[in-house]
């Protein structure tokens, strides 16, 4: 079977640039640095380890190929939290980033239909019987479901880029700490856009410190840009 070309060069912040050249884009700062971050990361990723291709056990073939990355022991690029109010230019960054970004194995989503596929794939690996759940990656006795549901989802992507992360639910703020440790750990890269700075996030919420090791985590792992204007 013949393989899809390479995806082209990381060209992001020459494409942002062509804009403003062209008028359709005013010159802004912030807009600018975001831009050049996420041009960073893209030119990271162009040899960074892809999915692997067959059922093994994703944990230790990550781990062995991220040794082997660039022929060294390295960590997995820090992923972006962009955020910023309607009409910063946050969607406008994720277009450029998510069409430029050198990998095959790349998913963009909406943050809510994400975390709705997430519950959906805890509740059904809830309901499998012990072999089921051997074939799915876990043990025969595994209950908790969160961390053969991100075994899954690593599988699946090794970049996953997030519009509107906003949480509202109590259900999804009490998994999210865990799930995108878990997430982290298997080498996935995140970036995500927010009307939101992280520690603003479920702000107000039912029992709201379930949240916390999720906002930790984006500021440990994430560089979190602003697009302030």
């Amino acid at each position: 079977m013949t393989q899809p070309p390479d995806p082209a060069p990381t060209r992001i912040l020459a494409a942002y640039q062509a804009l403003v050249d062209a008028g359709e884009l005013r010159p802004d700062d912030d807009q600018r640095a975001a831009a050049a971050r996420l041009d960073r990361l893209a030119a990271a990723l162009a040899d960074y380890p892809p999915v692997p291709s067959a059922a093994v056990h994703v944990r230790r073939w990550r781990l062995a190929a991220l040794f082997n990355w660039a022929g060294k022991d390295a960590r997995p690029p820090r992923g972006v939290y962009l955020w910023g109010g309607v009409g910063r230019g946050k969607s406008m960054l994720m277009d450029l980033f998510f069409a430029h970004a050198p990998l095959r194995a790349k998913r963009r989503v909406h943050f809510h239909a994400f975390m709705l596929d997430v519950h959906e794939a805890m509740h059904a690996f809830r309901n499998m019987s012990p072999s089921e759940k051997i074939a799915y990656g876990a043990a025969a006795g595994q209950h908790d479901p969160i961390v053969p549901v991100a075994r899954q989802i690593a599988l699946s992507a090794s970049l996953l880029c997030f519009d509107e992360l906003h949480v509202s639910d109590v259900a999804d703020a009490g998994i999210l700490g865990r799930l995108f440790a878990a997430l982290v750990e298997r080498g996935v890269i995140v970036v995500a856009t927010s009307n939101r700075p992280p520690g603003d996030l479920y702000k107000d919420g039912l029992n709201r410190s379930i949240i916390l090791p999720f906002i930790a985590l984006i500021e440990r792992e994430w560089d979190v840009l602003g697009l302030n204007g």
